[in-house]
C-alpha cells in the first residue's frame, strides 16, 4: 500500500482556497502600509484629517484579521483531512496484514503511528504547508510595497530575506536528521513502555522493578536529548528573521535620514518591515514541520509497505451446515472429520488454525480444508458464518455486553434472542451475575471472570450456529458449570 496523496479529494480545493486567502491577506497588508503613509503625509502637510485614509487602515486591518481566522481554519481543515486518510490507510493495512506479521512488531510501534507520527503528519499539511503559501504570496507583496515607496528600499527587504533563507536553506538538512534521530528514539521508548506498562506489577513481583525503571530513564534521557537538540536548532533558525528585522529597520532610518525621505515614507515603510517579519518566521516554522514530516512519512511508507496477507482465489462459498475436515500437516498423520465429528489437534498447531480459520494469517506448515475446499479459497463471509471458535479470550471490544455477545454476527440477534439461547444453555443466571446486557465491559473483557468471559464465547458461538467449532482448551469446558448444556447444544 501507499500513504495517502497530499493533495487527492477535496484536499487540492483546499489549498486553492488558502492560496485565494492569502493573496487577500497581502493585498489588505499593502493597503495599511499605504494608507499609512498617507495619513503621515496629510498629518505633516496640515490638510486635515485623512478620513478616507484612516478608514483604509481599519478597514483593511479587521480584513486581514478575519482572513486569517478563514486561513488557520482551512489549514487545519486540510491537515485532518489528511490525517483521517492517513489513520483509515493504518488500520486497513493492519487489517489485511498476516496475523503472524502484526504480532512480531512491538505494539509501541503501532501505538506511535496513530499517536507522534501522526502529529507530524498533521503539522505539515494543518500548518507547515499553509505558512509556506502565506510566506511565498506575502514577502513579494511587503517587498512590493518597500520598492513602491522607494526603489532604495530593495537592498533592505533583501538584508531580511537573504539570511533567513540561507540559513534555512544550510541547516534544513541536519534539522531532518535530528528530527529522524528523535523520533527513532521515542519509538523505542514507546515500545519499552507499551510492553512494561501492563505487566509493572508482575514485574515488581519478580524484582524487576528497579532495573526495567533504569532502562526506561536511559530511555527518556535519549529522548530528552534529542529533543533539546531539536528545539535548540529550531528556534536558531527562528531568531534569524528577528535579527535581521532588527538591522533593516536602522538601515530603514539611515537611508531615511541620509536621502532625505519624508517622515511619511519612513514609517510606511518600517510597516512594511513589520508586515515581512511574521511570514519569514513562519518560512523557517514551516520548514521545521517539514522536517518532521518528511521523518514521519519515511516511517508512514514502510509501515505500508510491509507485506499483505495473500489474497488468493476467494471466491468459494460454503454452505451454512455441519463441515467436513481435512488438516494435512508438513510432516505427521492426516486428519480428516466427517461433519459432526470431533477430534484432538495438537496444542502446538491450535493457534496457527485458529488463526487460518478466522481468515487473518496463511501458513506453510500444513494445508486445511472445509467441507472439501481449501480455506485459502473461501470468502472471509462464509469463513466468519462457518467457523465458531470457544475460549476463555475471545475478541471483546470497550462496551456492551450485548455487543460484546453479538460481535460480528449479521444480523445482529435481538435482546429477546440472547436471552432465549441464554436460558436454553442455562447461562441466564450468568448474564445476571455479570450485570446484564447493558453492563459494560473493558477492553478484553478484563473487568470480568475468566468463567464470563468463556460464557460469552459460548453464548456467541450459539448464536451464530457455525459448521465448525474449535474449541481452544478442552479443559475449561471441563470446569464450566454449564459445559453439559453446551455439549447437548453441540450434539444438536
Amino acid at each position: 500500500m501507499k500513504p495517502p496523496r497530499l493533495f487527492a479529494a477535496q484536499r487540492g480545493r483546499l489549498l486553492g482556497w488558502i492560496i485565494c486567502s492569502t493573496l487577500v491577506q497581502a493585498a489588505a497588508f499593502a493597503v495599511v502600509a499605504i494608507a499609512t503613509r498617507n495619513v503621515f503625509v496629510a498629518l505633516h502637510a496640515g490638510t486635515g484629517l485623512p478620513v478616507f485614509s484612516i478608514l483604509s487602515v481599519s478597514l483593511a486591518g479587521a480584513c486581514a484579521a478575519l482572513t486569517q481566522v478563514m486561513f488557520r481554519n482551512l489549514a487545519e481543515h486540510l491537515g485532518q483531512d489528511y490525517a483521517r486518510d492517513v489513520r483509515l490507510s493504518l488500520f486497513d493495512h493492519a487489517s489485511r496484514s498476516d496475523q503472524k506479521d502484526l504480532d512480531q512488531r512491538r505494539m509501541g510501534y503501532h501505538i506511535l503511528r496513530f499517536t507522534g507520527d501522526l502529529t507530524a503528519l498533521t503539522g505539515w499539511p494543518g500548518l507547515g504547508l499553509p505558512r509556506l503559501v502565506q510566506a511565498a504570496i506575502l514577502l513579494p507583496a511587503s517587498t512590493a510595497v518597500l520598492i513602491y515607496l522607494d526603489p532604495q528600499f530593495v537592498w533592505v527587504a533583501l538584508c531580511v530575506i537573504l539570511p533567513s533563507a540561507l540559513w534555512v536553506a544550510l541547516t534544513q538538512r541536519k534539522l531532518l536528521h535530528a528530527h529522524r534521530h528523535l523520533r527513532k528514539h521515542r519509538a523505542r521508548l514507546a515500545a519499552d513502555v507499551t510492553e512494561r506498562l501492563p505487566v509493572a506489577p508482575k514485574l515488581a513481583a519478580m524484582g524487576r522493578r528497579k532495573v526495567e525503571r533504569n532502562i526506561l530513564e536511559r530511555r527518556a534521557t535519549e529522548v530528552m536529548q534529542a529533543a533539546r537538540f531539536c528545539r535548540r536548532l529550531s528556534e536558531t533558525r527562528k531568531s534569524i528573521p528577528g535579527l535581521s528585522a532588527a538591522f533593516a529597520a536602522s538601515a530603514i532610518m539611515l537611508l531615511g535620514s541620509l536621502n532625505g525621505f519624508p517622515t511619511s515614507t519612513i514609517a510606511a515603510a518600517l510597516a512594511a518591515l513589520g508586515l515581512m517579519i511574521r511570514p519569514l518566521r513562519n518560512l523557517t516554522s514551516s520548514t521545521d514541520q517539514a522536517a518532521k514530516f518528511r521523518a514521519a512519512h519515511s516511517n508512514l511508507t514502510r509501515a505500508l509497505q510491509r507485506p499483505l496477507a495473500p489474497k488468493g482465489d476467494r471466491k468459494a462459498r460454503l454452505h451454512q451446515k455441519p463441515q467436513s475436515v481435512e488438516l494435512t500437516p508438513v510432516e505427521g498423520p492426516a486428519l480428516k472429520l466427517a461433519a459432526g465429528e470431533s477430534a484432538v489437534v495438537p496444542a502446538s498447531l491450535i493457534d496457527e488454525i485458529e488463526n487460518v480459520l478466522t481468515g487473518s494469517s496463511v501458513t506453510k506448515d500444513f494445508s486445511l480444508k472445509l467441507g472439501g475446499k481449501d480455506v485459502v479459497e473461501l470468502t472471509p463471509g462464509s469463513l466468519r458464518r462457518s467457523v465458531g471458535i470457544v475460549t476463555e479470550n475471545p475478541l471483546i471490544l470497550k462496551g456492551s455486553l450485548r455487543r460484546a455477545i453479538t460481535l460480528g454476527l449479521r444480523p445482529r440477534p435481538s435482546d429477546a434472542a440472547i436471552l432465549q439461547t441464554a436460558e436454553k444453555l442455562g447461562l441466564k443466571d450468568t448474564l445476571s451475575e455479570i450485570g446484564g446486557l447493558d453492563f459494560r465491559l473493558t477492553e478484553r473483557g478484563t473487568n470480568v471472570k475468566a468463567d464470563h468471559r468463556l460464557a460469552i464465547s459460548i453464548l456467541r458461538l450459539a448464536l451464530q450456529q457455525p459448521g465448525l467449532i474449535l474449541i481452544k482448551d478442552a479443559a475449561l469446558l471441563r470446569s464450566f458449570e454449564s459445559a453439559e448444556h453446551f455439549q447437548q447444544s453441540l450434539r444438536s
